[in-house]
Protein backbone atom coordinates (compact mmCIF):
# COMPACT_ATOMS: atom_id res chain seq x y z
CA UNK A 1 0.00 0.00 0.00
CA UNK A 2 1.37 3.38 -1.02
CA UNK A 3 -0.34 6.63 0.09
CA UNK A 4 0.67 9.66 -1.90
CA UNK A 5 -0.84 12.83 -3.35
CA UNK A 6 -1.37 13.39 -7.06
CA UNK A 7 -2.87 16.23 -9.01
CA UNK A 8 -6.62 16.05 -9.63
CA UNK A 9 -5.93 16.50 -13.36
CA UNK A 10 -4.00 13.19 -13.35
CA UNK A 11 -7.02 11.18 -12.14
CA UNK A 12 -9.68 9.49 -14.25
CA UNK A 13 -12.49 7.06 -13.37
CA UNK A 14 -11.54 3.46 -14.11
CA UNK A 15 -13.80 1.60 -16.53
CA UNK A 16 -13.25 -1.41 -14.24
CA UNK A 17 -14.94 0.21 -11.22
CA UNK A 18 -17.63 -2.25 -10.07
CA UNK A 19 -20.22 0.48 -9.43
CA UNK A 20 -21.93 1.06 -12.80
CA UNK A 21 -25.12 2.86 -11.73
CA UNK A 22 -24.64 6.61 -11.86
CA UNK A 23 -24.29 7.88 -8.27
CA UNK A 24 -26.58 10.55 -6.86
CA UNK A 25 -26.17 13.56 -4.58
CA UNK A 26 -22.74 14.47 -5.96
CA UNK A 27 -23.50 18.14 -5.28
CA UNK A 28 -24.05 17.39 -1.59
CA UNK A 29 -20.78 15.44 -1.39
CA UNK A 30 -18.94 18.27 -3.15
CA UNK A 31 -20.29 20.75 -0.62
CA UNK A 32 -19.14 18.48 2.19
CA UNK A 33 -15.62 18.18 0.73
CA UNK A 34 -15.47 21.96 0.26
CA UNK A 35 -16.42 22.45 3.91
CA UNK A 36 -14.40 19.67 5.53
CA UNK A 37 -11.77 18.61 3.03
CA UNK A 38 -11.07 15.12 1.65
CA UNK A 39 -11.71 12.72 4.54
CA UNK A 40 -10.91 9.45 2.74
CA UNK A 41 -8.30 8.63 0.12
CA UNK A 42 -9.09 7.18 -3.31
CA UNK A 43 -7.87 3.71 -4.41
CA UNK A 44 -6.09 3.93 -7.76
CA UNK A 45 -3.75 2.06 -10.07
CA UNK A 46 -1.21 3.51 -12.50
CA UNK A 47 -2.32 3.75 -16.12
CA UNK A 48 -0.06 5.49 -18.65
CA UNK A 49 1.04 8.87 -17.31
CA UNK A 50 -1.86 9.10 -14.85
CA UNK A 51 -3.96 7.06 -12.47
CA UNK A 52 -7.39 5.47 -12.76
CA UNK A 53 -9.74 5.40 -9.76
CA UNK A 54 -11.07 1.94 -8.92
CA UNK A 55 -12.70 2.89 -5.58
CA UNK A 56 -13.85 6.39 -4.75
CA UNK A 57 -15.70 7.35 -7.92
CA UNK A 58 -18.20 9.57 -6.07
CA UNK A 59 -15.38 11.47 -4.38
CA UNK A 60 -13.62 11.91 -7.74
CA UNK A 61 -16.79 13.25 -9.36
CA UNK A 62 -17.30 15.65 -6.45
CA UNK A 63 -13.71 16.93 -6.72
CA UNK A 64 -14.09 17.40 -10.49
CA UNK A 65 -17.33 19.33 -9.85
CA UNK A 66 -15.49 21.63 -7.42
CA UNK A 67 -12.75 22.17 -9.98
CA UNK A 68 -15.29 23.00 -12.68
CA UNK A 69 -16.83 25.56 -10.33
CA UNK A 70 -13.28 26.92 -9.70
CA UNK A 71 -13.68 26.21 -5.99
CA UNK A 72 -10.40 24.26 -6.19
CA UNK A 73 -7.72 24.36 -8.90
CA UNK A 74 -7.30 21.64 -11.53
CA UNK A 75 -3.99 20.74 -9.91
CA UNK A 76 -5.54 20.28 -6.45
CA UNK A 77 -3.59 17.57 -4.53
CA UNK A 78 -5.64 14.42 -3.91
CA UNK A 79 -4.68 11.68 -1.45
CA UNK A 80 -4.65 8.27 -3.15
CA UNK A 81 -3.76 4.69 -2.22
CA UNK A 82 -1.78 3.23 -5.15
CA UNK A 83 -2.35 -0.50 -5.75
CA UNK A 84 -1.88 -2.99 -8.57
CA UNK A 85 -4.76 -3.14 -11.06
CA UNK A 86 -6.03 -6.53 -9.83
CA UNK A 87 -5.77 -5.49 -6.19
CA UNK A 88 -7.54 -2.18 -6.85
CA UNK A 89 -10.52 -3.88 -8.52
CA UNK A 90 -10.81 -6.36 -5.65
CA UNK A 91 -10.85 -3.48 -3.14
CA UNK A 92 -13.47 -1.68 -5.23
CA UNK A 93 -15.78 -4.67 -4.93
CA UNK A 94 -15.12 -5.04 -1.19
CA UNK A 95 -15.74 -1.33 -0.48
CA UNK A 96 -19.10 -1.26 -2.31
CA UNK A 97 -20.30 -4.63 -1.02
CA UNK A 98 -19.57 -3.76 2.62
CA UNK A 99 -20.85 -0.20 2.52
CA UNK A 100 -23.80 0.31 4.89
CA UNK A 101 -26.03 3.36 4.81
CA UNK A 102 -25.90 5.54 7.91
CA UNK A 103 -28.85 4.91 10.24
CA UNK A 104 -31.30 7.80 10.18
CA UNK A 105 -30.90 8.19 13.95
CA UNK A 106 -27.17 8.84 13.48
CA UNK A 107 -27.87 11.53 10.91
CA UNK A 108 -30.43 13.14 13.22
CA UNK A 109 -27.93 13.14 16.10
CA UNK A 110 -25.20 14.61 13.91
CA UNK A 111 -27.37 17.49 12.72
CA UNK A 112 -28.47 18.13 16.29
CA UNK A 113 -24.84 18.28 17.45
CA UNK A 114 -24.06 20.90 14.79
CA UNK A 115 -27.03 22.97 15.96
CA UNK A 116 -25.88 22.67 19.58
CA UNK A 117 -22.46 23.99 18.53
CA UNK A 118 -24.15 27.11 17.18
CA UNK A 119 -24.60 26.32 13.49
CA UNK A 120 -27.73 27.83 11.90
CA UNK A 121 -29.91 25.66 9.62
CA UNK A 122 -28.76 27.72 6.64
CA UNK A 123 -25.10 27.03 7.49
CA UNK A 124 -25.72 23.29 7.91
CA UNK A 125 -27.60 23.18 4.62
CA UNK A 126 -24.75 24.93 2.81
CA UNK A 127 -22.13 22.62 4.30
CA UNK A 128 -23.93 19.46 3.25
CA UNK A 129 -25.52 20.71 0.03
CA UNK A 130 -29.11 20.05 1.10
CA UNK A 131 -32.24 22.19 1.31
CA UNK A 132 -32.82 24.32 4.41
CA UNK A 133 -36.30 22.77 4.74
CA UNK A 134 -34.70 19.33 4.98
CA UNK A 135 -32.33 20.51 7.71
CA UNK A 136 -35.23 22.07 9.62
CA UNK A 137 -37.09 18.77 9.62
CA UNK A 138 -34.06 16.78 10.77
CA UNK A 139 -33.38 19.30 13.55
CA UNK A 140 -37.00 18.97 14.67
CA UNK A 141 -36.46 15.22 14.99
CA UNK A 142 -33.24 15.81 16.93
CA UNK A 143 -35.25 17.72 19.57
CA UNK A 144 -37.29 14.64 20.51
CA UNK A 145 -37.00 13.22 24.02
CA UNK A 146 -33.63 11.41 24.47
CA UNK A 147 -35.42 8.16 25.34
CA UNK A 148 -37.38 8.38 22.08
CA UNK A 149 -34.21 9.01 20.08
CA UNK A 150 -32.64 5.99 21.77
CA UNK A 151 -35.65 3.84 20.81
CA UNK A 152 -35.39 5.20 17.26
CA UNK A 153 -31.72 4.21 17.08
CA UNK A 154 -32.57 0.68 18.27
CA UNK A 155 -35.37 0.41 15.66
CA UNK A 156 -37.94 0.03 18.46
CA UNK A 157 -39.92 2.77 16.74
CA UNK A 158 -39.86 3.75 13.09
CA UNK A 159 -39.42 7.01 11.24
CA UNK A 160 -43.21 7.44 10.91
CA UNK A 161 -43.69 7.35 14.69
CA UNK A 162 -40.76 9.71 15.26
CA UNK A 163 -42.17 12.20 12.75
CA UNK A 164 -45.64 12.05 14.35
CA UNK A 165 -44.14 12.85 17.77
CA UNK A 166 -42.77 16.18 16.46
CA UNK A 167 -46.33 17.57 16.64
CA UNK A 168 -45.52 18.63 20.19
CA UNK A 169 -42.34 20.22 21.56
CA UNK A 170 -43.20 19.04 25.09
CA UNK A 171 -40.80 16.11 25.47
CA UNK A 172 -42.68 14.58 28.42
CA UNK A 173 -45.89 14.69 26.41
CA UNK A 174 -44.03 12.96 23.58
CA UNK A 175 -43.38 10.00 25.90
CA UNK A 176 -47.04 9.88 26.94
CA UNK A 177 -48.16 10.08 23.30
CA UNK A 178 -45.83 7.25 22.27
CA UNK A 179 -47.25 5.00 24.98
CA UNK A 180 -50.88 5.95 24.31
CA UNK A 181 -50.78 6.05 20.51
CA UNK A 182 -48.75 2.89 19.80
CA UNK A 183 -48.32 3.73 16.10
CA UNK A 184 -47.95 6.85 13.94
CA UNK A 185 -51.69 7.30 13.32
CA UNK A 186 -52.52 6.74 16.98
CA UNK A 187 -49.85 9.24 18.06
CA UNK A 188 -51.21 11.89 15.71
CA UNK A 189 -54.77 11.30 16.96
CA UNK A 190 -53.61 11.58 20.57
CA UNK A 191 -51.63 14.79 20.04
CA UNK A 192 -54.38 16.47 17.99
CA UNK A 193 -57.54 15.29 19.76
CA UNK A 194 -58.39 18.89 20.66
CA UNK A 195 -57.48 20.31 17.26
CA UNK A 196 -59.03 20.31 13.77
CA UNK A 197 -57.19 19.27 10.61
CA UNK A 198 -56.28 22.29 8.51
CA UNK A 199 -57.67 20.52 5.42
CA UNK A 200 -60.99 19.65 7.09
CA UNK A 201 -64.22 20.87 5.52
CA UNK A 202 -64.83 23.45 8.28
CA UNK A 203 -61.37 25.00 8.00
CA UNK A 204 -61.57 25.05 4.21
CA UNK A 205 -64.96 26.78 4.46
CA UNK A 206 -63.72 29.40 6.94
CA UNK A 207 -60.33 29.85 5.31
CA UNK A 208 -56.94 29.78 7.03
CA UNK A 209 -56.46 33.53 6.56
CA UNK A 210 -59.81 34.38 8.18
CA UNK A 211 -59.03 32.01 11.04
CA UNK A 212 -55.56 33.42 11.73
CA UNK A 213 -56.83 37.01 11.33
CA UNK A 214 -59.30 36.23 14.13
CA UNK A 215 -56.46 35.12 16.40
CA UNK A 216 -56.40 31.41 15.60
CA UNK A 217 -53.13 29.51 15.54
CA UNK A 218 -51.93 26.52 13.54
CA UNK A 219 -49.79 23.58 14.63
CA UNK A 220 -47.76 22.68 11.57
CA UNK A 221 -47.18 19.04 10.70
CA UNK A 222 -43.72 19.33 9.18
CA UNK A 223 -43.81 15.82 7.76
CA UNK A 224 -47.30 15.87 6.24
CA UNK A 225 -48.16 16.88 2.71
CA UNK A 226 -47.84 20.56 1.87
CA UNK A 227 -50.53 22.71 3.44
CA UNK A 228 -51.47 20.27 6.16
CA UNK A 229 -51.46 20.98 9.86
CA UNK A 230 -53.96 21.48 12.66
CA UNK A 231 -56.07 24.44 13.77
CA UNK A 232 -55.63 24.78 17.53
CA UNK A 233 -58.98 26.45 18.30
CA UNK A 234 -61.98 24.39 17.11
CA UNK A 235 -64.44 26.66 18.94
CA UNK A 236 -63.21 29.66 16.95
CA UNK A 237 -63.48 27.68 13.70
CA UNK A 238 -67.09 26.77 14.51
CA UNK A 239 -68.00 30.34 15.43
CA UNK A 240 -66.51 31.74 12.21
CA UNK A 241 -68.28 29.04 10.21
CA UNK A 242 -71.64 29.93 11.76
CA UNK A 243 -71.02 33.62 11.11
CA UNK A 244 -70.34 32.96 7.44
CA UNK A 245 -73.30 30.58 7.15
CA UNK A 246 -75.57 33.19 8.69
CA UNK A 247 -74.64 35.58 5.87
CA UNK A 248 -75.51 32.96 3.26
CA UNK A 249 -78.74 32.22 5.11
CA UNK A 250 -79.62 35.94 5.02
CA UNK A 251 -79.07 35.92 1.24
CA UNK A 252 -81.48 32.98 0.88
CA UNK A 253 -84.12 34.73 2.97
CA UNK A 254 -83.66 37.87 0.89
CA UNK A 255 -84.39 35.71 -2.18
CA UNK A 256 -87.75 34.78 -0.62
CA UNK A 257 -87.07 31.50 1.21
CA UNK A 258 -89.03 31.51 4.45
CA UNK A 259 -87.67 28.24 5.80
CA UNK A 260 -83.86 28.07 5.74
CA UNK A 261 -82.05 25.37 7.68
CA UNK A 262 -78.32 25.42 8.26
CA UNK A 263 -75.84 22.87 9.54
CA UNK A 264 -72.07 22.62 9.81
CA UNK A 265 -72.27 19.18 8.19
CA UNK A 266 -74.72 17.11 6.17
CA UNK A 267 -77.90 16.73 8.30
CA UNK A 268 -78.36 13.28 9.79
CA UNK A 269 -81.82 12.95 8.21
CA UNK A 270 -80.72 14.41 4.86
CA UNK A 271 -81.69 11.37 2.82
CA UNK A 272 -85.20 11.31 4.27
CA UNK A 273 -86.07 14.64 2.60
CA UNK A 274 -88.08 14.86 -0.61
CA UNK A 275 -86.15 16.98 -3.06
CA UNK A 276 -87.77 19.87 -4.91
CA UNK A 277 -87.10 20.30 -8.62
CA UNK A 278 -85.99 23.78 -9.60
CA UNK A 279 -88.27 25.83 -11.84
CA UNK A 280 -85.37 26.59 -14.11
CA UNK A 281 -81.78 27.63 -14.49
CA UNK A 282 -80.68 31.18 -15.04
CA UNK A 283 -77.85 32.09 -17.36
CA UNK A 284 -74.55 32.57 -15.50
CA UNK A 285 -72.81 35.91 -15.45
CA UNK A 286 -69.60 36.22 -17.46
CA UNK A 287 -67.60 35.78 -14.24
CA UNK A 288 -69.60 32.71 -13.21
CA UNK A 289 -69.35 31.15 -16.67
CA UNK A 290 -65.58 31.64 -16.71
CA UNK A 291 -65.22 30.07 -13.26
CA UNK A 292 -67.31 27.02 -14.26
CA UNK A 293 -65.39 26.64 -17.52
CA UNK A 294 -62.08 26.73 -15.64
CA UNK A 295 -63.30 24.03 -13.26
CA UNK A 296 -64.57 21.84 -16.11
CA UNK A 297 -61.22 22.19 -17.89
CA UNK A 298 -59.44 21.17 -14.71
CA UNK A 299 -61.77 18.16 -14.40
CA UNK A 300 -61.05 17.07 -17.98
CA UNK A 301 -57.29 17.42 -17.44
CA UNK A 302 -57.44 15.44 -14.20
CA UNK A 303 -59.50 12.67 -15.84
CA UNK A 304 -56.93 12.46 -18.63
CA UNK A 305 -54.17 12.11 -16.02
CA UNK A 306 -56.05 9.32 -14.23
CA UNK A 307 -56.69 7.46 -17.51
CA UNK A 308 -59.98 5.90 -16.38
CA UNK A 309 -58.97 5.15 -12.77
CA UNK A 310 -61.20 7.83 -11.18
CA UNK A 311 -62.38 5.98 -8.07
CA UNK A 312 -61.56 7.77 -4.82
CA UNK A 313 -59.43 10.49 -6.34
CA UNK A 314 -59.68 13.38 -3.87
CA UNK A 315 -58.60 16.07 -6.30
CA UNK A 316 -61.18 15.03 -8.90
CA UNK A 317 -63.93 14.77 -6.28
CA UNK A 318 -63.13 18.24 -5.01
CA UNK A 319 -63.27 19.74 -8.50
CA UNK A 320 -66.64 18.08 -9.13
CA UNK A 321 -68.00 19.30 -5.78
CA UNK A 322 -67.09 22.88 -6.65
CA UNK A 323 -68.84 22.62 -10.02
CA UNK A 324 -71.97 21.15 -8.39
CA UNK A 325 -72.02 23.99 -5.90
CA UNK A 326 -71.66 26.62 -8.64
CA UNK A 327 -74.34 24.97 -10.77
CA UNK A 328 -76.65 24.88 -7.75
CA UNK A 329 -76.34 28.63 -7.39
CA UNK A 330 -77.73 29.06 -10.93
CA UNK A 331 -81.05 27.27 -10.32
CA UNK A 332 -84.13 29.28 -9.38
CA UNK A 333 -87.50 28.52 -7.76
CA UNK A 334 -90.90 30.18 -7.85
CA UNK A 335 -92.17 32.30 -4.97
CA UNK A 336 -94.71 29.56 -4.23
CA UNK A 337 -91.98 26.96 -3.98
CA UNK A 338 -90.00 29.19 -1.65
CA UNK A 339 -93.04 29.69 0.57
CA UNK A 340 -93.97 26.01 0.77
CA UNK A 341 -90.55 24.35 0.70
CA UNK A 342 -87.32 24.73 2.59
CA UNK A 343 -83.73 25.46 1.65
CA UNK A 344 -81.09 23.36 3.42
CA UNK A 345 -77.57 24.73 3.63
CA UNK A 346 -74.62 22.73 4.93
CA UNK A 347 -70.88 22.50 4.50
CA UNK A 348 -69.76 19.75 2.13
CA UNK A 349 -66.68 17.56 2.37
CA UNK A 350 -64.54 19.96 0.38
CA UNK A 351 -65.54 23.08 2.32
CA UNK A 352 -68.14 24.24 -0.22
CA UNK A 353 -71.71 25.23 0.71
CA UNK A 354 -74.17 22.61 -0.45
CA UNK A 355 -77.73 23.79 -1.16
CA UNK A 356 -80.71 21.48 -1.28
CA UNK A 357 -84.32 22.58 -1.82
CA UNK A 358 -86.82 20.18 -0.23
CA UNK A 359 -90.57 19.89 -0.25
CA UNK A 360 -92.87 20.57 2.67
CA UNK A 361 -92.28 22.52 5.85
CA UNK A 362 -92.25 19.33 7.92
CA UNK A 363 -90.48 20.79 10.88
CA UNK A 364 -89.79 24.08 12.51
CA UNK A 365 -87.32 26.16 10.59
CA UNK A 366 -83.83 26.20 12.03
CA UNK A 367 -81.85 29.36 11.50
CA UNK A 368 -78.26 30.27 11.95
CA UNK A 369 -79.43 33.61 13.29
CA UNK A 370 -76.86 35.43 15.37
CA UNK A 371 -73.50 33.71 15.76
CA UNK A 372 -73.89 31.39 18.75
CA UNK A 373 -72.30 32.18 22.07
CA UNK A 374 -69.11 30.29 22.79
CA UNK A 375 -70.22 26.89 24.15
CA UNK A 376 -69.24 25.81 27.64
CA UNK A 377 -67.54 22.70 26.25
CA UNK A 378 -65.93 22.90 22.79
CA UNK A 379 -66.53 20.05 20.37
CA UNK A 380 -63.03 18.66 20.93
CA UNK A 381 -63.68 18.37 24.69
CA UNK A 382 -67.04 16.70 24.01
CA UNK A 383 -65.20 14.18 21.83
CA UNK A 384 -62.74 13.42 24.64
CA UNK A 385 -65.48 13.12 27.26
CA UNK A 386 -67.61 10.82 25.12
CA UNK A 387 -64.52 8.67 24.59
CA UNK A 388 -64.24 8.38 28.38
CA UNK A 389 -67.92 7.44 28.58
CA UNK A 390 -67.38 4.88 25.81
CA UNK A 391 -64.42 3.40 27.71
CA UNK A 392 -66.61 2.99 30.81
CA UNK A 393 -69.46 1.37 28.86
CA UNK A 394 -66.99 -0.91 27.04
CA UNK A 395 -65.67 -2.05 30.42
CA UNK A 396 -69.18 -2.77 31.70
CA UNK A 397 -70.16 -4.70 28.55
CA UNK A 398 -66.93 -6.72 28.69
CA UNK A 399 -68.02 -7.93 32.13
CA UNK A 400 -71.48 -8.95 30.93
CA UNK A 401 -71.51 -11.68 28.23
CA UNK A 402 -75.32 -11.82 28.18
CA UNK A 403 -75.52 -8.11 27.36
CA UNK A 404 -72.78 -8.47 24.73
CA UNK A 405 -74.79 -11.21 23.04
CA UNK A 406 -77.91 -8.99 23.06
CA UNK A 407 -75.92 -6.13 21.50
CA UNK A 408 -74.54 -8.40 18.80
CA UNK A 409 -77.97 -9.80 17.96
CA UNK A 410 -79.48 -6.30 17.92
CA UNK A 411 -76.80 -5.05 15.51
CA UNK A 412 -77.25 -8.04 13.20
CA UNK A 413 -81.06 -7.75 13.31
CA UNK A 414 -80.91 -4.05 12.51
CA UNK A 415 -78.85 -4.60 9.37
CA UNK A 416 -80.28 -7.92 8.20
CA UNK A 417 -83.93 -7.87 9.30
CA UNK A 418 -84.59 -4.12 9.22
CA UNK A 419 -82.16 -2.99 6.50
CA UNK A 420 -80.71 -0.28 8.72
CA UNK A 421 -77.39 1.22 7.63
CA UNK A 422 -74.37 0.01 9.61
CA UNK A 423 -73.60 3.53 10.89
CA UNK A 424 -76.94 3.62 12.76
CA UNK A 425 -75.59 1.26 15.43
CA UNK A 426 -72.69 1.81 17.84
CA UNK A 427 -71.40 -1.71 17.12
CA UNK A 428 -69.64 -1.80 13.76
CA UNK A 429 -68.50 -4.84 11.83
CA UNK A 430 -65.29 -3.52 10.37
CA UNK A 431 -63.51 -6.12 12.49
CA UNK A 432 -61.22 -3.58 14.11
CA UNK A 433 -60.89 -2.21 17.58
CA UNK A 434 -62.36 1.24 18.15
CA UNK A 435 -59.51 3.52 19.25
CA UNK A 436 -60.50 5.35 22.43
CA UNK A 437 -57.11 6.97 23.10
CA UNK A 438 -57.63 9.86 25.52
CA UNK A 439 -55.17 12.30 27.04
CA UNK A 440 -54.13 10.53 30.29
CA UNK A 441 -54.47 13.85 32.16
CA UNK A 442 -58.24 13.59 31.72
CA UNK A 443 -58.24 10.14 33.32
CA UNK A 444 -56.38 11.12 36.50
CA UNK A 445 -58.17 9.42 39.38
CA UNK A 446 -60.38 7.38 37.04
CA UNK A 447 -61.15 3.76 37.86
CA UNK A 448 -61.91 2.78 34.26
CA UNK A 449 -60.03 -0.30 33.03
CA UNK A 450 -58.90 -0.46 29.40
CA UNK A 451 -60.65 -3.18 27.42
CA UNK A 452 -57.82 -2.95 24.88
CA UNK A 453 -55.39 -4.25 27.51
CA UNK A 454 -57.81 -7.05 28.44
CA UNK A 455 -58.02 -7.95 24.75
CA UNK A 456 -54.25 -8.17 24.40
CA UNK A 457 -53.99 -10.47 27.41
CA UNK A 458 -56.99 -12.63 26.56
CA UNK A 459 -56.25 -12.94 22.84
CA UNK A 460 -52.73 -14.17 23.58
CA UNK A 461 -54.26 -17.45 24.80
CA UNK A 462 -55.97 -18.11 21.45
CA UNK A 463 -53.76 -20.29 19.24
CA UNK A 464 -52.79 -19.20 15.72
CA UNK A 465 -53.37 -22.71 14.41
CA UNK A 466 -56.59 -24.74 14.98
CA UNK A 467 -58.30 -21.62 16.37
CA UNK A 468 -61.79 -22.85 15.54
CA UNK A 469 -61.22 -26.15 17.31
CA UNK A 470 -59.86 -24.32 20.35
CA UNK A 471 -62.93 -22.08 20.50
CA UNK A 472 -65.23 -25.08 20.14
CA UNK A 473 -63.48 -26.67 23.11
CA UNK A 474 -64.01 -23.65 25.38
CA UNK A 475 -66.61 -23.86 28.11
CA UNK A 476 -69.61 -21.52 28.01
CA UNK A 477 -68.10 -19.05 30.47
CA UNK A 478 -64.88 -18.64 28.47
CA UNK A 479 -66.80 -18.24 25.23
CA UNK A 480 -69.04 -15.64 26.83
CA UNK A 481 -66.03 -13.75 28.16
CA UNK A 482 -64.34 -13.79 24.75
CA UNK A 483 -67.52 -12.60 23.05
CA UNK A 484 -68.03 -9.82 25.60
CA UNK A 485 -64.47 -8.51 25.25
CA UNK A 486 -64.61 -8.49 21.44
CA UNK A 487 -68.03 -6.82 21.27
CA UNK A 488 -67.06 -4.25 23.92
CA UNK A 489 -63.90 -3.25 22.04
CA UNK A 490 -65.89 -2.33 18.93
CA UNK A 491 -68.48 -0.12 20.64
CA UNK A 492 -68.35 3.51 19.58
CA UNK A 493 -70.30 6.19 21.43
CA UNK A 494 -67.99 9.09 20.57
CA UNK A 495 -69.29 12.44 19.31
CA UNK A 496 -66.76 14.13 17.03
CA UNK A 497 -66.70 17.82 15.99
CA UNK A 498 -69.30 18.67 13.36
CA UNK A 499 -71.31 15.49 13.97
CA UNK A 500 -75.04 15.63 14.63
CA UNK A 501 -76.30 13.19 17.27
CA UNK A 502 -78.32 10.46 15.60
CA UNK A 503 -79.61 6.91 15.86
CA UNK A 504 -76.20 5.51 16.75
CA UNK A 505 -75.90 7.75 19.80
CA UNK A 506 -79.44 6.93 20.94
CA UNK A 507 -78.65 3.23 20.68
CA UNK A 508 -75.43 3.74 22.61
CA UNK A 509 -77.39 5.48 25.37
CA UNK A 510 -79.64 2.41 25.61
CA UNK A 511 -76.60 0.15 25.88
CA UNK A 512 -75.05 2.45 28.50
CA UNK A 513 -78.23 2.31 30.58
CA UNK A 514 -78.44 -1.46 30.23
CA UNK A 515 -74.80 -1.83 31.31
CA UNK A 516 -75.58 -0.16 34.62
CA UNK A 517 -72.32 1.80 34.52
CA UNK A 518 -72.12 4.60 37.12
CA UNK A 519 -70.05 7.36 35.57
CA UNK A 520 -69.81 9.26 38.86
CA UNK A 521 -68.09 6.23 40.38
CA UNK A 522 -65.85 5.78 37.35
CA UNK A 523 -64.68 9.35 36.75
CA UNK A 524 -64.17 12.53 38.71
CA UNK A 525 -63.09 15.72 36.97
CA UNK A 526 -59.32 16.22 37.49
CA UNK A 527 -57.56 19.57 37.55
CA UNK A 528 -56.29 19.00 33.98
CA UNK A 529 -59.91 18.88 32.80
CA UNK A 530 -60.84 22.22 34.38
CA UNK A 531 -57.62 23.82 33.12
CA UNK A 532 -58.90 23.35 29.55
CA UNK A 533 -62.15 25.23 30.25
CA UNK A 534 -62.91 28.95 30.30
CA UNK A 535 -63.34 30.70 33.65
CA UNK A 536 -67.11 31.23 33.12
CA UNK A 537 -67.55 27.50 32.45
CA UNK A 538 -65.55 26.57 35.55
CA UNK A 539 -67.62 28.94 37.70
CA UNK A 540 -70.82 27.51 36.21
CA UNK A 541 -69.70 23.98 37.09
CA UNK A 542 -68.79 25.11 40.62
CA UNK A 543 -72.24 26.67 41.06
CA UNK A 544 -73.95 23.48 39.82
CA UNK A 545 -71.87 21.12 41.93
CA UNK A 546 -71.44 23.15 45.13
CA UNK A 547 -73.36 26.42 45.27
CA UNK A 548 -73.70 29.86 43.73
CA UNK A 549 -71.93 31.31 46.77
CA UNK A 550 -68.95 29.00 46.19
CA UNK A 551 -68.72 30.21 42.60
CA UNK A 552 -68.96 33.86 43.68
CA UNK A 553 -66.19 33.38 46.24
CA UNK A 554 -63.85 32.03 43.54
CA UNK A 555 -64.77 34.50 40.81
CA UNK A 556 -61.63 36.63 41.21
CA UNK A 557 -59.16 33.74 41.16
CA UNK A 558 -56.66 33.37 38.33
CA UNK A 559 -57.47 30.60 35.87
CA UNK A 560 -54.87 28.14 37.21
CA UNK A 561 -55.94 28.69 40.82
CA UNK A 562 -59.60 28.33 39.84
CA UNK A 563 -58.93 25.01 38.06
CA UNK A 564 -57.28 23.62 41.21
CA UNK A 565 -60.13 24.95 43.39
CA UNK A 566 -62.78 23.36 41.15
CA UNK A 567 -61.01 19.98 41.16
CA UNK A 568 -60.76 20.04 44.94
CA UNK A 569 -64.24 21.31 45.80
CA UNK A 570 -66.22 19.38 43.17
CA UNK A 571 -64.50 16.03 43.81
CA UNK A 572 -66.82 13.47 45.37
CA UNK A 573 -70.01 15.46 44.68
CA UNK A 574 -71.13 13.37 41.72
CA UNK A 575 -70.92 16.23 39.20
CA UNK A 576 -70.40 15.32 35.54
CA UNK A 577 -70.09 17.46 32.40
CA UNK A 578 -73.05 16.93 30.05
CA UNK A 579 -71.11 14.73 27.61
CA UNK A 580 -70.43 12.17 30.35
CA UNK A 581 -73.98 11.92 31.63
CA UNK A 582 -75.93 8.84 30.61
CA UNK A 583 -79.37 10.05 29.60
CA UNK A 584 -82.61 8.35 28.69
CA UNK A 585 -82.57 7.90 24.89
CA UNK A 586 -84.98 9.94 22.80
Amino acid sequence: MTIQTVKLSQLALSPLNVRKVAPQQIEQLAADIAAHGQLQNLIVYAEGKGFEVAAGGRRLRALKLLAKAKTIPAGHPVAVDVRSKAEAIELSLAENAQREAMHSADAVAAYGALRDEGSAPEDIAARFGVAVSYVTKVLRLSALHPDILASFAKDEIGMAEAQALTLTEDTERQLIALKAGRNANGIRRFLTEEKVKADSSLVQFVGIDAYTDAGGTITADMFAEEGQGYADNPALIERLAFERLSLIEAECRAEGWQDVRVSLSRPNDYYSFSGMAAEGRREPTDEEALAIADQETAIAERMAELDGDYWGDERLNKLRSVVRAREGELTYFTEGQKAEGAMILFIGHEGEVERCAVQGKNRKAKSAGEPPAKPDFPASMTESLTKIKTLAVQEAVARDPALALDILIDALAGQIAKQQPCYAHPLTFRVERFDCSVNPDLLDGSSINSVAEWQDDYFAAIPDQSRFEAIRAMDADDKGRLLAIMVAGMLNGVEIPGMVRGARHDCFDRIALASGVDMTAKWSAPEAFFAKLTKPTMLKALAEAVSADAAANCANMKKGELAAACAGRIAGRGWLPPALRINEPR
